[in-house]
């Protein structure tokens, strides 16, 4: 199965694990899965850490990278079709990084594990947190 992390998922991940479920955990650590961290991920996080919102154990550009390698997570670019989908999806959710998570999701047939109840609105496959 294809997972899709989603930005919160990472980050609580490596910070606050016990913030995540059982199952999620479950099925982030099962090696027959493969993780995903999207491109509109790293650019959120990088913003919140420009903006301050987000303090890190180390600079942005060697925080990611050295995360997504101790997960052995896989980047997902956006691509133009990412982009057609979130634009035509139903405003139920108007964070553009949760909107692209979600088009990306549904275009390359993957499940997001996230504690975003609001994504439930979507026709998307969802593990939550």
């Amino acid at each position: 199965m294809k997972l899709l992390l989603d930005t919160q998922c990472f980050l609580w991940w490596f910070a606050e694990p016990e913030r995540l479920s059982e199952k999620a955990i479950a099925h982030i650590t099962d090696e027959r899965n493969e993780l995903w961290l999207s491109v509109a991920s790293i650019w959120e996080v990088g913003i919140k850490v420009a903006l301050g919102k987000l303090p890190l154990p180390e600079p942005v550009e060697r925080y990611i990278p050295n995360r997504m390698s101790q997960l052995g997570a896989k980047s997902l670019e956006i691509r133009a079709a990412h982009a057609m989908r979130a634009a035509a999806l139903p405003m139920h959710h108007r964070d553009p990084f949760d909107r692209m998570l979600i088009a990306q999701a549904q275009v390359d047939d993957m499940t997001i594990v996230s504690a975003d109840a609001m994504l439930t609105q979507y026709d998307v496959s969802i593990f939550s947190l």
